[in-house]
């Protein structure tokens, strides 16, 4: 008879992705993990398989929580409003929270080196080009911004901007200093 789990596999998750996110994946370790969880090393990998696997299933998680600009701004109309709105809460998740982005960190610690982690992040960046690209061209067609505009161009130029602010966390930038990013990006893409 198989045995039931003495533990919430989410709470478990939650708190896994709370280590990684602090500590990063190599300097996390599976007494890290043990601690944090509260669920045993037999356990955790019985349910989670290995550190990396865990790992993977914090990104998942994190990629589809409130960090998430683009989930975070669904209901808003697109064009320069939702861009606004998503950079906006980036900076405002810069301000609040130094640890910046799981995956941006992710991609900066692990992509040298790991395959896998090289293709997240450009899923995570196209997907975020692709959420620009089309805010950009609701703010083309209703005359937000300079028509002709390569919005190719525009849409990286936003999902580095974005990726920086994950970043300029951590190294402890000022609400201000913040807050100038984000105007000067907008500025930039409003220019006619």
């Amino acid at each position: 008879m198989a045995r039931t789990k003495e533990f919430d596999c989410d709470r478990a998750l939650e708190s896994a992705l709370r280590v990684f996110w602090r500590k990063g994946y190599e300097a996390t370790s599976i007494q890290d993990l043990v601690d944090a969880t509260g669920v045993n090393r037999a356990s955790l990998y019985e349910t989670f398989g290995t550190k990396r696997k865990l790992f993977r299933k914090a990104l998942d998680r994190f990629a589809g929580s409130k960090h998430n600009v683009a989930q975070a701004t669904a209901g808003m109309e697109p064009g320069m409003a939702r861009i606004r709105a998503a950079l906006e809460l980036a900076a405002a998740q810069t301000v609040k929270d130094g640890r910046g982005c799981m995956i941006v960190n992710a991609i900066v610690e692990r992509a040298g080196q790991d395959r896998e982690m090289r293709r997240i992040g450009a899923r995570t960046r196209a997907r975020l080009e692709e959420f620009f690209a089309g805010s950009l061209a609701e703010a083309e067609r209703r005359g937000e911004i300079r028509r002709g505009q390569d919005p190719t161009a525009l849409a990286r130029f936003l999902t580095n901007a974005l990726f920086g602010l994950r970043v300029v966390a951590k190294t402890g930038a000022e609400a201000e200093e913040i807050r100038a990013i984000v105007r000067t990006t907008l500025e930039r893409i409003a220019e006619r």
